[in-house]
């Protein structure tokens, strides 16, 4: 039969072979397992539903990655040491204790020790058999019948029996940690496209948050900026006008083989500023769009905190026009209902 799993227990990825790349993944293991004695898995050992899995790799400049993901795949430790002496010399052994210490230092800090089981109380002997004390002597017979009460019938002593001992409760496992939060912020730019005929650059500053409690499937995202100046004509009659679209949404953070896919849903305020002359009469309007909109997003972590992200929205969206002044309904400027907006951000993110 297979040897049983620990109830928390490490396993190393390998990408090929047991001892390819530098550390290898059989360096990995005999050093992690001499900072965590029992927590670490054989080398291709089958998982379990509380394994977690570790991959240290390095590149060709000799930085080093290490990941430490959960059973279902989601982020618990990610750390990218640049290159060091080490490296150069081709000192396998001591990137691999580099590695050990990281995970051992994470591994305690936040409660994987498996505590250890009492032993069960030892059974008391069983108590000794007591013999029944000795008859009193009989008084001497008379002729005269008895006339004192018959003495009183002493009760048989009762056999006592070993109290068996209660068993230990098995201590629970300790829960299982709530991974820390994740901030990033970036820059955005891209097109919007309201027709076939029509479009319009933006750009924005986006905040996003996929909070610890709820990061395996739920992440915020904020972002505000300004949308490229449009300008409009009719007759002696012109304006300008100048949109900032302002979007609060939510998203499912899913983990794929290649970065981080997220499909949500968001509310949208275009807050639009328009300044139109007509003649000798001059002004500015301030006006503001309500919609909604379906977005799905694609998230690629990059070494040192950096992170590329791919952006798709559908926005449907109240609405509005401009006309050629406010006291007539000469329209000069009219938005779509619907529009779709593609674009990219760059920025760095905060495990």
């Amino acid at each position: 039969m297979p040897a049983a799993l620990p109830a928390y227990a490490i396993a190393i990825l390998m990408t090929a072979g047991p001892d390819d790349g530098c550390p290898s993944p059989r360096q990995v293991a005999d050093a992690l397992a001499a900072h965590l004695p029992g927590m670490v898995l054989p080398l291709g050992h089958a998982t379990g539903p509380t394994t977690l899995r570790l991959a240290v790799t390095t590149d060709a400049a000799g930085a080093m990655r290490l990941d430490l993901v959960d059973p279902e795949g989601g982020p618990l430790l990610h750390r990218w040491l640049p290159a060091s002496e080490h490296a150069h010399r081709g000192d396998c052994p001591a990137l691999a204790e580099t590695a050990a210490l990281i995970v051992e230092r994470y591994w305690h800090e936040v409660g994987y020790d498996v505590p250890i089981e009492t032993p069960p109380a030892p059974k008391p002997p069983p108590p000794k058999a007591t013999s029944p004390p000795p008859k009193p002597p009989e008084p001497p017979k008379s002729a005269e019948p008895a006339t004192s009460p018959p003495a009183e019938e002493r009760p048989a002593p009762s056999e006592t029996t070993a109290a068996e001992p209660q068993p230990t409760p098995e201590p629970r496992p300790p829960a299982e940690p709530l991974p820390p939060p994740r901030w990033s912020i970036g820059l955005g730019a891209g097109g919007l496209f309201p027709d076939p005929g029509a479009r319009t650059a933006w750009a924005t500053l986006a905040v996003t948050m996929e909070p610890g409690a709820f990061r395996r499937w739920l992440g915020l995202r904020l972002s505000a900026g300004a949308q490229k100046e449009v300008s409009a004509t009719s007759a002696n009659a012109s304006a300008t006008i100048l949109q900032f679209p302002i979007r609060l949404g939510g998203y499912v953070p899913i983990a794929l083989g290649v970065g981080q896919l997220e499909p949500g849903i968001g509310f949208n305020l275009d807050v639009i500023a328009i300044h139109f002359s007509h003649g000798a009469t001059i002004g500015t309007e301030l006006r503001a769009s309500p919609g909604i909109d379906a977005a799905l997003g694609w998230a690629l972590l990059l070494p040192h905190a950096v992170y590329l992200r791919a952006m798709a929205e559908g926005v449907i969206s109240a609405p509005y026009h401009v006309d050629v002044t406010p006291s007539n309904n000469t329209r000069i400027f009219d938005t779509p209902k619907f529009a779709l907006s593609l674009g990219l951000e760059l920025g760095l993110w905060f495990p």
